[in-house]
């Protein structure tokens, strides 16, 4: 049955191939409310028949299984939704995962017409970033997951992303599984060794451990005090929201900075573990597609990019919670833990990186952790002259999702006489683009010897009077020797100086209030007393 709104204007529609049963050639011959202007050999002719403005429908007929998140997005983007024939049920989740609308795939000619007019008016998905596809909804829950998979064992410092090892260096699923420990040279985390901890043979998800560890029918199974730490941090994620249970809902960090090192993954790394510290679940995401250098930073030495891996999948419209979790890899440190997807292993990996895989991915990891901090590039700019070529990939799409993303961006800098003027020419561009988000500037590298004998007043003046307007939210001092014994040793400032200014002062941005008035606390009750 068709619609009588579009007997006086069909619905002009463009397709690829046909079905076994030649639905498109009965519509075809049909004089109704869908017309067939143009027939596509392939998507690529489909893509290009849509974005000249010839059709408000693409259908496709065959080839249904090359369709991806990043393909649909462009043609979402310029008013063209999809129905394709899906042979399958897993094969019509996946399409609708991506934002297409699944039909049979022997379908007749009217149940076509009504797909076709039903995805016409089908737009109340939100849009995204990239293009304006609706994102894709994980089939696993964090709730989900099985429990049973926990691993009590605290040794393991590192466990390597399972599958087996591709072609191009990534993991592949479904493959057989790393070891945790591996001979020196090997193409791995070298923290383990480092550590001399002993490995247990299974992997886990990331975080089965911490449901483990923090269930609430149990103790903590690291330190006893875990549990009131998180109670205590409920307000510390900055942004944060109540959850079900009472705790902080997931939020999304985006750690930025202007060109140079103004100290993005040093800052990165050492919130997630003050994070991690309190309990909280936290996933870190490298998206730099310029200069990614957590696994260096971290000393791991394993070649696989996760991230990416993460991405390929995601665009395939199947990645799942539980699917992330297997494909992320675990650091764990004195004070806790967190997951890790790692960057691209070679500059020239960015294409991997495409705007509509990064937010599925940025989308899932908001099911498994509380925190997700991603450690960005520094361009911000769109790359317009590629937005009108068929699919062509964006350098900074990965960057640009993730600031979009970001419930808080902390938008970094060096505090000297290069550091300060780049990120104010940098920090007019960053409001227009993430309009709404909360951006707290950290001023990093603060010593003396760049700004005189009182550098965070010398700072503050300059910035009341250069400055964008956004306040100067933290300072980070300038302390080299454990800066350097912590890249030596791939650790974390928490494991190497809990006791150092620059640890303290990284403690202070994700604390809560009460928590950093813990002391004052304790001496006003021992003075009541």
């Amino acid at each position: 049955m068709e619609s009588g709104r579009h007997s006086m204007n069909p619905v002009n529609v463009v397709t690829v191939g046909d079905t076994e049963n030649h639905v498109i050639d009965a519509l075809e011959e049909r004089r109704g409310s869908v017309r067939v202007i143009r027939r596509c050999p392939e998507l690529l002719d489909l893509l290009a028949a849509c974005q000249s403005g010839l059709a408000r429908v693409a259908v496709v007929a065959s080839s249904a299984e090359e369709l991806t998140a990043t393909l649909v997005d462009r043609l979402t983007a310029v008013g063209v939704s999809v129905v394709a024939a899906a042979a399958s049920p897993a094969e019509t989740a996946r399409l609708r995962g991506i934002g297409v609308f699944p039909i049979a795939a022997l379908p007749t000619p009217d149940m076509l017409v009504e797909a076709v007019l039903g995805a016409l008016s089908a737009r109340q998905f939100p849009s995204t970033t990239g293009f304006g596809v609706p994102a894709a909804t994980p089939g696993t829950s964090r709730g989900e997951l099985s429990a049973d998979q926990a691993d009590a064992d605290p040794g393991r410092s590192v466990v390597p992303p399972s599958g087996s090892r591709g072609a191009d260096g990534d993991t592949a699923l479904g493959g057989p599984q790393f070891p945790s420990t591996l001979a020196p040279g090997a193409s791995s985390a070298t923290r383990v060794a480092r550590a001399g901890l002993p490995s247990a043979g299974g992997r886990p998800g990331v975080f089965s451990r911490f449901r483990a560890a923090f269930s609430d029918s149990g103790e903590p199974a690291r330190t006893g005090s875990r549990r009131a730490a998180k109670s205590e941090a409920a307000g510390g994620v900055p942004g944060g929201t109540s959850g079900h249970d009472g705790q902080p809902g997931p939020r999304t960090l985006a750690v930025w900075g202007p060109a140079g090192s103004p100290g993005r993954t040093t800052l990165a790394i050492n919130l997630a573990a003050e994070y991690a510290a309190q309990g909280l679940r936290v996933l870190v995401i490298d998206a730099d597609s310029y200069s990614a250098s957590i696994a260096a930073t971290l000393g791991l030495l394993d070649e696989s990019a996760s991230f990416a891996q993460a991405c390929r999948v995601a665009d395939q419209g199947v990645l799942t919670a539980t699917e992330l979790e297997r494909i992320s890899s675990e650091v764990v440190f004195s004070g806790g833990a967190f997951a890790l997807l790692t960057g691209l292993t070679r500059a020239d990996r960015w294409p991997e990186l495409r705007a509509a895989a990064v937010e599925r991915v940025l989308q899932t990891a908001r099911k498994i952790a509380d925190v997700v901090v991603i450690d960005c590039g520094f361009c911000l700019e769109a790359d317009e002259e590629l937005s009108y070529d068929t699919v062509a990939p964006r350098r900074n799409a990965a960057t640009l999702s993730a600031l979009s993303q970001a419930d808080v961006i902390y938008a970094i800098g060096g505090s000297d006489t290069i550091g300060i003027p780049r990120l104010i020419r940098a920090l007019t561009e960053l409001p227009e683009l993430c309009a709404g988000t909360s951006i707290e500037v950290v001023l990093n590298k603060v010593r003396r010897k760049a700004a005189g004998t009182q550098p965070q007043k010398a700072l503050e003046q300059a910035w009341d009077r250069f400055g964008p307007g956004l306040p100067i939210s933290h300072f980070l001092p300038w302390d080299a020797d454990v800066l350097d014994k912590a890249l030596l040793e791939g650790r974390l400032l928490v494991e190497i100086a809990p006791d150092s200014t620059l640890r303290k002062a990284i403690r202070s941005i994700c604390c809560a209030p009460v928590q950093r008035n813990q002391k004052t606390a304790v001496s006003n009750a021992t003075a009541k007393a």
